[in-house]
């Protein structure tokens, strides 16, 4: 019987796992815990953002999985909602329980709806005296005031994003782990040369070029690598017009 050379796929999902080590780990990310850390002793109330995508996210639900006194609101941009301050209300019910928030908004523009619950669930936080964390990156100018005001008068703590090759080449392979890929280094090498270097569409690429690699049955060679890297690159270059 001859070897196979197709790649075969777990029928199952290994979990993810958030921690500092295996995934982000630079000087940016390291800054941001050494404040998340002072916040987990002495609370306050904390925006975490950044100019690109940095790792917020995965920041915030590794720092939920290490403290057993927080809790995690993940606000879903897309999902149907009620009033404001019906959606503030089942907000804080999902938190209530533990003394720590933290909440995760998707990066962007933020619907008024959700916007106006989310400075009632502050006012609340405030009210509670509870610990807060806002991760959140977008165009404060284009908020309401009530929650552009709020946000400002918080601890503002800024994310840088991976500043080099190694850092970003690290950050892919553990992404490329996590979606149980065993990928040559010289792959994500040649992703930083076609693909312009920000975080957010590097991981999204890789994404993109596991699924096409498993769904094509075969190991990605130099000239399937650099035919997809930049039809990708002219895709996001034509979404970016």
């Amino acid at each position: 019987m001859g070897v196979s050379n197709h790649q075969l796929r777990l029928q199952m999902d290994l979990p993810i796992t958030h921690d500092y080590g295996t995934w982000l780990r630079h000087a940016g990310v390291e800054s941001a815990c050494n404040h998340l850390a002072l916040w987990s002793v002495h609370g306050g109330r904390v925006w975490l953002t950044s100019a690109g995508a940095a790792g917020k996210s995965h920041l915030l639900r590794t720092l939920a999985t290490e403290h057993g006194i927080t809790a995690m609101l993940y606000v879903d941009s897309d999902a149907d909602h009620d009033s404001s301050w019906q959606l503030a209300q089942q907000w804080e019910k999902h938190l209530d329980g533990q003394h720590c928030w933290l909440i995760d908004v998707p990066a962007g523009a933020i619907s008024l709806p959700i916007a106006h619950a989310l400075f009632h669930l502050i006012e609340r936080g405030r009210d509670q005296q509870r610990p807060m964390v806002i991760g959140w990156r977008g165009n404060i100018g284009l908020l309401p005031p009530e929650l552009s005001s709020r946000l400002l008068a918080m601890e503002k703590v800024d994310m840088a994003a991976p500043a080099s090759d190694d850092e970003l080449l690290q950050i892919l392979g553990a992404s490329a782990g996590n979606l149980q890929w065993d990928i040559r280094e010289q792959v994500l090498q040649a992703m930083l040369i076609y693909l312009p270097r920000q975080l957010d569409l590097l991981v999204s690429a890789l994404k993109e070029l596991e699924a096409l690699s498993f769904e094509q049955k075969h190991k990605p060679g130099p000239a399937w690598v650099k035919q997809q890297l930049m039809r990708i690159a002219e895709q996001r270059q034509g979404q970016s017009h």
